[in-house]
């Protein structure tokens, strides 16, 4: 995913991500526009003191990483072509007859 990057335990579960702010500026402004901002998040400050990324523990703030992965998805999604619904339909039922009509 463009932008994050992961931190894990020993077992290599998922347990935090670094959101570059860089990046995803605009959606992090509506992040704090809904949740206002809090104390408590963490970030990665540059050399001039300004913020670049915002470490989301899982643990602490999953419904919002939720939120954020999703909003992240959605935006990746945007630049992909899209294809009409019967030329999806037909794809189905000849190539790969997932799709009884």
């Amino acid at each position: 995913m463009r932008g994050v990057q992961f931190f894990t335990d020993c077992q290599g579960k998922k347990t935090a991500a670094l959101v570059d702010l860089k990046e995803h500026s605009a959606f992090w402004a509506d992040v704090l526009e809904e949740y206002g901002e809090r104390n408590e998040f963490q970030f990665l400050i540059d050399e001039g003191g300004q913020k670049i990324a915002v470490l989301l523990d899982f643990e602490n703030y999953g419904d919002l990483w939720e939120d954020v992965y999703d909003a992240l998805m959605t935006e990746n999604l945007e630049d992909e072509p899209g294809i009409p619904l019967e030329e999806f339909q037909q794809e189905l039922m000849k190539e790969k007859g997932m799709l009884n009509v």
